[in-house]
């Protein structure tokens, strides 16, 4: 496997955000212009729905199929993966990572835009090393940075990264989402317009992308401690109003 993973460090994407670091559950608000173009509709002509534009969707309802049946299966690093209560308390309807294993999902297609929704929780709080949750190779990364999480984007271009960083956040369950496209990556956390980053030029797209869950590289490969549920990934820019209403499920 090509190591060419997002590598964090914690001062750098300090740098890159200013923000409190007073433990909140939703942070910031919707951004206006995102509010403003709500209802403009999704691509693909299929109507601005949740299901439009959708890759892949993992529940993670006792295995790790993809609902749509578009992906491949995911594949423990171990042979075998750990479950536990969703967010709603469901028993077994969520993934449960112990910091011993990760989960590896092959052959996502690439899109110059794109979105990613995922709930997590995380176990404890991170520290000496940024911590990926959700990591793919040219797309996007969901990490954890002390009690803080981190969106950002590989972009195959030197010295050009892309992150925003959240305030802090309790051990509670949180919905994570971002868009990307040529011009900007955007991160919401409960719904909630975080901060944005500009996307530099020269990105490389391959067809495909492979992600790691609960695991991903940098500065080698590190392992994380805490519980993922319902992965989506999109080949468009979700609204404001969908990602409100998929932190809302």
């Amino acid at each position: 496997m090509k190591k060419q993973f997002l590598i964090f460090t914690t001062i750098a994407t300090v740098l890159v955000v200013s923000c409190s670091k007073k433990n909140i559950e939703a942070p910031g608000t919707n951004e206006p212009e995102e509010i403003a173009s709500a209802m403009a509709g999704a691509s693909k002509g299929k109507g601005n729905t949740l299901d439009a534009g959708l890759l892949c969707r993992f529940e993670f309802d006792g295995n790790l199929n993809d609902k749509t049946g578009q992906v491949a299966p995911g594949v423990s690093t171990v042979g075998r993966v750990l479950y536990t209560a969703d967010r709603k308390g469901e028993p077994n309807k969520a993934l449960r990572f112990n910091g011993a294993y990760g989960v590896t999902i092959s052959e996502v297609p690439l899109d110059t835009n794109r979105s990613i929704s995922v709930w997590v929780k995380k176990d404890v709080v991170v520290l000496g090393i940024v911590t990926p949750i959700v990591e793919g190779m040219n797309s996007f990364v969901f990490a954890q940075d002390q009690h803080m999480y981190m969106s950002g984007y590989y972009n195959d271009a030197p010295g050009t990264g892309q992150y925003v960083l959240s305030p802090g956040m309790d051990n509670n369950w949180h919905h994570l989402a971002a868009t990307r496209d040529n011009n900007t990556l955007k991160f919401y956390v409960d719904g909630n317009f975080v901060g944005s980053s500009p996307t530099p030029a020269g990105t490389v797209f391959p067809p495909v992308s492979e992600w790691l869950l609960g695991w991903g590289y940098n500065a080698g490969y590190v392992y994380w401690k805490g519980n993922i549920d319902e992965l989506r990934l999109y080949d468009r820019v979700l609204t404001a109003a969908e990602i409100n209403k998929l932190s809302n499920f």
